[in-house]
């Protein structure tokens, strides 16, 4: 059982923890809480069996037990799909409330204000320091204080009865004792407000720094979209005149003529994908920073769009491009990013498979375990094998691509992964230098999904 806290109520934030941690945060804190209450009932095992402590292990035994029937509790309200930021961070302090019950529990049952689990208090707040403000922080603090106090009082009254464990040598009187007790809580007090200011000072500061880092990579990736997108047309404009001198639709040129036209449609055909691979990558950017909520996306409807928009370069090359529908079904993710990642894939295939081969689109779908399967495979000219641990890295293309005449920036791929680790899938790539490439996502698939008309086979 470890400290936690939560984006907290405006009383106590100052600078909260940012509303997209919270469920990494519940999960967390749940994984610490199995670790926890496991500890509780070996630890209880081993010192009373294995070392012969006399200890009160029937109510040790059932405070560790309670803490795993509610952590599952927890775990299995943590599931549940589109929690609105309120109900989080609701879940959030009860969490806090429940570990602080049994964390009080298990001081009491270990000796009360003389227990050597009250540091365990302490680390609760230390944990708690680096998710809240330092005025919440501070107020859990004192919280811990008046509980460790409010403990001391009803044992020392005899309104609750004191646990002795003369095994550990505290069967003492030093829990009636004014003084020993006034002592222990000004030394419990000064060190729990201490850890919580500093703890949480400090991560206030680095939240603080990785805001600004976010704001600096948001502007720098609008920056990026803004000017490509501004050069998009001058370009295609250009491109498009020298298609017309090269076709011969002005005078005749000479040879020399026609190889300066040609390299220069080369080089304009360079700078375009240059720019459409930055849109991407821009739009990939954006989507991961903005912290765009993900919705349900009808997968064959992406499917279908991306496999028309990248037919005609199939068909000019040519090269056969198969589609194997699977069943309907709808994705977490956005629109139209995710077209953008498919399209990307079966444009990679297509610019790297000879004439005459095939590049076959698949999809298939495993509902038990909630995840949607793409395959995107061709038989082009495949990676080798050493450039496989890099095929992700940005600006990296693989050595027989860069010694191949086809135009490419590295910069797409990394725009996919980006695209699909914000949904929360993963991607997957095999080649075979010589024989071709298979790439394979998984998507999660959506909550409540509709039913869509499948893709239908071209």
């Amino acid at each position: 059982m470890q400290g936690h806290g939560s984006a907290p109520g405006p009383e106590l934030s100052g600078s909260p923890q940012p509303d997209e941690a919270l469920p990494s945060t519940a999960w967390l804190l749940i994984a610490l809480r199995w670790a926890a209450g496991l500890s509780i009932l070996l630890a209880t095992a081993i010192a009373r069996w294995g070392l012969g402590i006399d200890l009160p292990w029937g109510a040790l035994f059932a405070i560790g037990a309670a803490v795993l029937a509610y952590n599952t509790a927890l775990a299995w309200d943590a599931r549940r799909p589109a929690r609105p930021l309120s109900a989080m961070r609701r879940a959030l302090w009860v969490q806090i409330a429940l570990d602080w019950a049994a964390m009080t529990a298990l001081v009491h049952f270990t000796g009360g204000i003389a227990s050597p689990a009250l540091i365990y208090f302490v680390i609760h707040v230390a944990l708690a320091g680096t998710m809240l403000a330092p005025r919440g922080a501070r107020a859990l603090a004192l919280l811990a204080a008046a509980l460790v106090g409010g403990l001391a009082a009803l044992e020392s009254s005899g309104s609750l009865a004191h646990v002795s464990l003369h095994s550990l040598g505290l069967d003492s009187d030093l829990y009636r004792r004014g003084e020993y007790i006034l002592a222990v809580l000004f030394f419990f007090t000064t060190t729990a407000l201490t850890v919580a200011e500093l703890v949480a000072r400090q991560a206030q500061r680095l939240r603080e720094r990785e805001a600004r880092i976010h704001a600096m990579s948001e502007a720098q990736a609008a920056f990026t979209r803004a000017a490509t997108h501004e050069l998009r047309a001058p370009v295609a404009s250009s491109l498009a005149l020298v298609r017309t001198v090269e076709q011969g639709y002005l005078d005749e040129m000479t040879p020399p003529q026609a190889v300066i036209i040609q390299r220069v449609a080369e080089r304009l055909d360079g700078l375009r994908e240059l720019i459409d691979d930055l849109l991407d990558y821009a739009a990939s950017r954006e989507a991961t920073l903005s912290r765009r909520p993900l919705e349900p996306v009808d997968l064959g409807a992406a499917l279908s769009d991306s496999v028309e928009r990248e037919r005609p370069l199939a068909e000019e090359k040519p090269v056969t491009l198969r589609v194997q529908p699977g069943e309907p079904v709808c994705v977490l993710a956005t629109d139209p990013g995710l077209s953008m990642v498919f399209s990307n894939l079966i444009n990679n295939a297509i610019k790297y498979t000879p004439s005459g081969g095939e590049v076959t689109v698949r999809w298939v779908v495993d509902r038990p375990a909630g995840w949607a399967s793409v395959t995107v495979e061709d038989t082009g000219m495949g990676i080798p094998a050493d450039d496989l641990p890099r095929i992700f890295e940005e600006f990296f293309r693989a050595s027989n691509a860069r010694k191949s005449r086809v135009i490419g920036t590295g910069i797409g791929l990394a725009a996919v992964r980006a695209m699909v680790e914000h949904y929360g899938g993963t991607i997957a790539l095999d080649s075979v230098e010589g024989q071709g490439t298979r790439v394979t996502l998984r998507l999660r698939l959506a909550p409540s999904e509709k039913s869509f008309p499948s893709l239908p086979s071209p």
